[in-house]
């Protein structure tokens, strides 16, 4: 129960944080352990084999090798799902009055909630708490009997990220009263301590964001966040895909945003130069009017940021795009015009 209770309190102290070493939110990672497992508090039912009847006392050899393989679904940048199997290895038993050579094996499937705190850009912390649903066994001569159920599981953790997808992790995890001693003979607890491998699926580039400061004739200095239309949005449309949310949300939880939630924002939205001129300026409107939408829905005070659409002004490309090329070439060359650009002015 006490260690239940300081799991708990582990993931509500990371609830509260912002962490930026964590999977980028609404993408998928998966990964595989290796490590140690620890059988204690067991206990014994001295009926639990035949052949061990008259053993009223019990030696427990309490350590083996462990292992699993995990998965997760990234729903915030500080809380994922996870969910694996696990093999909890095995448990030599010896009684008195002769008898050995017994053990108990235990494996299992689990569910959890993990929740992280981030100590800088690619190191954080974790907590995991959820149940697992598992399969014990004993063994000893020459006759089995297993069981399974249900017990609440407890974890924490940290987890270093080498580059955008790849990440190691270090894990103590507790699984309560594995085994049922009225059926099997045996119950005990079990932990473990594992070093792992974490890759994490459909990370963004960090050329999706790129931050320059752009010097202005009067204070306050102008930030800006350059943001790729064809990474935000399908051709020729103004709603977000789940890559452009997942960049507008590693866009907010970026220090330079944290830091700005109070100044004067506009986010401008730029075509290129194909189409009529009127549909490219209602089409860039929309699009910055969509990331508005996106950054306010994460936290930002509306009353602090506006849309602005610029249609197929100011573009990057010049006349560096020729247009006697076929249209999928044109397309791609003029890819830097389709642009969202978010402005911070200054403090208020």
């Amino acid at each position: 129960m006490k260690k239940t209770l300081v799991a708990l309190i582990v993931l509500n102290a990371c609830a509260v944080s912002n962490v930026f070493a964590a999977a980028d939110a609404n993408t998928w990672y998966g990964g595989a352990k290796m490590g140690w497992s620890h059988y204690f508090d067991a206990s014994g039912n001295k009926d639990f084999n035949d052949n061990v009847s008259n053993a009223t006392d019990f030696d427990f050899d309490k350590d083996n090798v462990s292992g699993g393989v995990f998965a997760g679904y990234q729903v915030l940048p500080w809380l994922a799902v996870e969910g694996g199997y696990d093999y909890l290895g095995n448990m030599g038993i010896n009684g008195n009055n002769g008898v050995s050579g017994a053990k108990m094996k235990s494996q299992g499937l689990q569910l959890s909630l993990k929740a992280s705190y981030g100590l800088t850009d690619s190191w954080d912390i974790y907590g995991r708490a959820g149940a697992m649903g598992y399969r014990a066994e004993t063994s000893g001569a020459g006759r089995s009997d297993f069981e399974t159920g249900v017990r609440p599981l407890a974890a924490v953790g940290t987890e270093y990220a080498f580059t955008k997808n790849w990440a190691g992790r270090l894990e103590y995890q507790w699984v309560s009263n594995v085994g049922n001693s009225n059926q099997i003979g045996i119950s005990s607890d079990v932990s473990s301590v594992s070093a792992g491998i974490v890759y994490r699926f459909g990370q963004h580039d960090d050329a999706v964001l790129a931050p320059v400061v752009a010097p202005v004739a009067a204070a306050p200095e102008v930030k800006k966040f350059n943001l790729k239309s064809d990474v935000l949005f399908g051709f020729n449309s103004a709603e977000l895909t789940p890559e452009g949310h997942a960049a507008i949300s590693q866009l907010y939880s970026s220090p330079e945003m944290q830091a700005a939630k109070n100044s004067s924002t506009t986010v401008v939205g730029y075509s290129d130069r194909l189409g009529s001129e009127n549909y490219n300026q209602q089409l860039s409107s929309q699009r910055a009017q969509a990331v508005v939408d996106a950054l306010v829905a994460q936290g930002m005070p509306a009353q602090n940021v506006r849309a602005e659409g610029r249609g197929e002004s100011d573009p990057v490309t010049g006349n560096s795009c020729d247009n006697n090329i076929s249209k999928s070439q044109l397309i791609d060359c003029l890819a830097p015009d389709r642009r969202v650009v978010v402005e911070i002015a200054g403090e208020k």
